[in-house]
């Protein structure tokens, strides 16, 4: 329960706020740092992995949203993940920067972009590459077994992912996709000025070639399996947009659940962290799904005409969600359980802010140094 927290300040003052919520059940303690330390290194990473993939399941639980009605519509993208600076990390995850000093891991994850789910989530050294992940994330998505109710998932890959070789695994194994393609990957779709065009890969691979100027002047080159009977050509630049949401996604773990801010300095500290952000973070897209719905409701009522449509603020909700989780996860009472999940419902959903279509942000530059360094963490 601890690990699954929120508390990211100083170990002592989060274990000491933890305890008190065991007040009313007689188990008020004291535990030290050191004594969590050695405790924790008997509870298996792979514990935390299976708490993620519960809340995996648990989220399509619930009532879907499909694109046009026919695929559920997923992303694939990776992120370097700074860790505490510690030698046996950089030994097990590898290390980026000019002397190789700052030890880093390579995250990646399986999106719904629509349902805003977690899928699947992996961490790993650095020299495993990207397509080997998402090959991974691809084959725990066919474990799940979902009922889709005959949609398929389509899955967008952003510039990184195209290789003949994965997109052969992706033909083979029936899986729709959408894949950005840089100059240079192939000499036809580089003639090509804009149009959709049928054409084959090396080896004979088929594919679907779209290309398309954007709004800035860029040129945009995308592949797929997609049919023409199954998506018109004006319909990719809209869909390949919505791959944005991952980006979005992580900057929420990043930054709003700090996931790079480690309550440990082992490879099994780190992968517990990892996984319990993960966990939290599909958790906190539960309470969002609930709170919009009933903002929604509440606005819809009401008469009153506005300009823009409106979502509950994400930062209030982690705000909501540090302080009220662990109360949820140890009650023992479901009817206590639930009653607690909808207080805290009602809470995200009193701070709203407005929705403002076709804003755009300039990505800023990947930072080596990590953002939270373990020998100087917050007191609260």
């Amino acid at each position: 329960w601890f690990i699954l927290g929120i508390d990211k300040g100083s170990t002592q003052n989060a274990l000491n706020r933890f305890f008190v919520h065991f007040k009313a059940a007689a188990l008020l303690t004291v535990m030290t740092p050191q004594a969590f330390s050695l405790r924790r290194q008997q509870v298996k990473w792979e514990a935390v992995r299976e708490v993620f993939q519960t809340s995996v399941k648990g989220s399509y639980n619930e009532e879907l949203k499909y694109w046009r009605g026919a695929y559920l519509l997923l992303a694939v993208d990776g992120s370097r993940v700074a860790l505490p600076a510690d030698a046996a990390l950089r030994a097990y995850y590898g290390a980026t920067g000019h002397d190789k000093s700052a030890a880093t891991a390579q995250a990646s994850i399986l999106y719904d972009v629509m349902n805003d789910i977690i899928v699947d989530a992996r961490l790993e050294p650095l020299k495993v590459d990207e397509r080997t992940l998402a090959e991974k994330h691809l084959e725990a998505l066919a474990a799940l077994e979902l009922d889709l109710g005959g949609r398929k998932p389509l899955v967008i890959f952003d510039r990184g992912y195209p290789s003949k070789e994965f997109i052969k695994y992706l033909q083979e194994n029936e899986i729709k996709y959408l894949m950005r393609v840089r100059r240079g990957f192939n000499a036809q779709i580089d003639s090509m000025l804009e149009g959709s065009k049928r054409l084959e890969l090396a080896d004979g691979i088929p594919v679907r070639a779209v290309v398309f100027t954007l709004s800035g002047g860029e040129r945009e080159a995308l592949i797929t399996n997609l049919e023409e009977e199954e998506v018109e050509e004006d319909a990719f630049p809209k869909l390949y947009y919505q791959r944005w949401a991952i980006e979005t996604k992580y900057n929420q773990v990043k930054q709003k659940l700090e996931l790079e801010n480690f309550s440990g300095r082992l490879v099994d500290n780190i992968k517990q962290d990892f996984y319990a952000m993960m966990t939290v973070s599909n958790l906190l897209a539960c309470g969002l799904r609930e709170a919009n719905r009933e903002a929604r409701r509440e606005r819809s009522v009401d008469g009153v005409e506005r300009k823009y449509e409106y979502q509950v603020n994400v930062n209030h909700a982690v705000g909501v969600l540090k302080d009220q989780l662990v109360k949820i996860l140890i009650a023992d009472d479901s009817s206590v359980r639930k009653q607690l999940y909808m207080e805290l419902v009602s809470e995200i959903k009193r701070q709203v802010v407005p929705v403002r279509p076709n804003r755009k942000v300039k990505r800023k530059e990947y930072l080596k140094k990590p953002h939270f360094h373990h020998n100087h963490k917050s007191n609260c």
